[in-house]
């Protein structure tokens, strides 16, 4: 075991939320280390600079990990699989930007419906708003105000992007059908910012972006916390949680994943940023004295709630070019006119419509989103000329309900490269869940046609009542609530159980909302960094003078 190392915070992930914690903490001088069990992407790596590069995206670049195979990735067992990326920046190193909120009504679900599993958040809209607008701040986002569907919204850094030929004949039928719609928010920039380049709109934004412009942690966050002098370890790969006598944390066990050589670290206080799956198995990995089922677990909460959004990809084709590859690759626009419960329906909670464009040529002859394949042969090119730029997809995005029986448990005989246990998801989606993306087809059908021209449709609509989404945001395995009998942590994202280890990503979200998590948890990030300078000054004693350091690879 090497020497031990000395800091004031250590926090475990470097992606959303361990990037804006580790930043907002060092501004104020406050020594941080962190430990990312992945490494720098340069942009060169990116699939973009590939012969073949749509076809690239789906090997290294794919968003399972039992496919990547690669060294930092934990491989993950049982009936569903997250969509997870491991290096600095973290999920946010293949996620598109988008970036709606959560309403006020999604953190007052229990109050809303009371169905078993269903909590209030211990915090409103109202109190989480100021450092939605932080964080909006930081990153650059392009937005269009006046949204009469959504709360007030600060301006956006730079100009919205265009919605495009798709956006604007689905905005059309959107307004046709006197449905609410309104152009999608993005974490993207529109203008220079930080040495970040503004959007070249070349479209393969689930790739990474290699500009830049896409708010990535590691382009974002990083670099400047990393001037401010926190210490990012990467390929460092967590093995425990350590705890003392006094039942407070006291850092954390990591494995070099290059040398193999443990470490420790010691530190005043943990945050556990390691993602809805990460963060479970972590805290269920570090079972010891006093914990024997496993940290901040003494209610059996921890890994139980999972939750994905319910999904369906609609694909459509109309009878006129509509240039659906060109412009970043995240919602034109969207429409919540069925985000909240309607007592009408056979389901509680509710969706959003998000249209989305495509790709390039080889996307069209893959299947797009929903494995419409092109034919080969005397067909193909055909097929090729009706389909490739006139294509749109709609997101069905559902809600999903949180059910303790969804859940994060421990492999006992698969193992990552460094023979840690692997994480076992067990998930059966809800018969609500199926319900409600069922009626929320039938509404995506419907705005497709209300567009006029349409030719042909294909569709991943979840068909039955246990198969599993795509676990494109997880969330709610380590969940914040108003008691300790309800939830893993407190308002502040501070375990009931170790007081000195704090819990703020994905996990830590009650309910999914029916919208992308990121910008939310990122929020909850800059407020829990907040509180922990606020109210925990007598033990950040140590400070660390800013240095000049650049972030790898830029």
């Amino acid at each position: 075991m090497a020497k031990h190392v000395e800091t004031n915070v250590l926090v475990i992930g470097a992606g959303a939320a361990g990037g804006a914690v580790s930043k907002r903490l060092s501004d104020a001088g406050i020594k941080v280390t962190c430990l990312e069990q992945g490494d720098w992407v340069h942009p060169l790596d990116h699939p973009h600079f590939h012969h073949e590069w749509e076809i690239e995206r789906k090997r290294g670049w794919d968003f399972d990990p039992n496919k990547r195979r690669l060294p930092e990735d934990y491989p993950t067992t049982g009936n569903a699989t997250p969509y997870v990326f491991n290096a600095v920046g973290g999920s946010t190193r293949h996620f598109a930007g988008a970036w709606p909120r959560f309403k006020p009504v999604d953190f007052r679900k229990g109050t809303e419906h009371g169905l078993e599993g269903t909590i209030d958040w211990p915090i409103s809209y109202e109190e989480l708003e100021p450092f939605y607008n932080i964080n909006d701040a930081e990153l650059g986002v392009a937005r269009v105000v006046g949204d009469l569907g959504n709360p007030k919204k600060l301006k956006g850094y730079g100009p919205p992007i265009p919605p495009g030929k798709l956006g604007l004949k689905m905005a059309k039928a959107f307004g046709k059908l006197g449905w609410h719609w309104w152009p999608a928010d993005y974490a993207i920039l529109t203008r220079h910012k930080d040495g970040r380049l503004p959007c070249n709109a070349c479209g393969p934004c689930l790739s990474g972006c290699p500009r830049g412009s896409i708010g990535s942690t590691d382009v974002t966050y990083w670099p400047k916390a990393i001037r401010n002098g926190v210490d990012l370890r990467t390929n460092a790969r967590v093995e425990r949680i350590n705890v003392g006598k006094d039942g407070r944390a006291t850092g954390a066990t990591y494995i070099n994943r290059i040398t193999g050589e443990r470490h420790e670290v010691r530190a005043d206080i943990v945050v556990m940023c390691a993602n809805a799956v990460g963060t479970p198995r972590l805290l269920l990995m570090s079972a010891q004295n006093g914990h024997p089922d496993g940290l901040a677990n003494s209610n059996g909460l921890v890994g139980t709630h999972l939750m994905f959004h319910s999904w369906a990809f609609e694909d459509f084709w109309f009878d006129e070019p509509i240039e659906d590859f060109k412009g970043p690759e995240p919602a034109s626009l969207y429409s919540q006119e069925f985000y909240d419960t309607n007592p009408n329906h056979n389901f509680v909670n509710g969706f959003s419509l998000q249209v989305g464009r495509a790709n390039g040529s080889a996307y069209t002859a893959m299947g797009t989103t929903s494995g419409y394949l092109a034919p080969w042969g005397a067909d193909h090119r055909k097929f090729f000329n009706e389909h490739f730029g006139r294509h749109v997809l709609v997101y069905v995005q559902g809600e999903d309900l949180p059910v303790k029986t969804n859940r994060v448990t421990l492999d006992p005989k698969v193992t990552d490269s460094s023979g840690l246990p692997a994480p076992h998801l067990h998930y059966k989606l809800p018969e609500n869940d199926a319900r409600l993306i069922a009626f929320g087809r039938q509404r995506a059908r419907e705005a497709a046609e209300a567009a006029g021209g349409l030719t042909d449709s294909s569709s991943t609509g979840v068909t039955g009542v246990t198969k599993p989404p795509p676990g494109w945001h997880i969330m709610g395995t380590c969940r914040m609530g108003n008691t300790p009998e309800d939830s893993v942590t407190n308002k502040y994202n501070q375990t009931w159980d170790v007081p000195n280890l704090f819990i703020v990503d994905a996990s830590s979200l009650p309910t999914s909302a029916a919208v992308n998590p990121t910008s939310t948890l990122q929020a909850l990030a800059v407020r829990c960094a907040e509180y922990i300078k606020r109210r925990h000054s007598h033990i950040l004693s140590q400070k660390v003078t800013p240095g000049n350091a650049d972030a790898p690879g830029f």
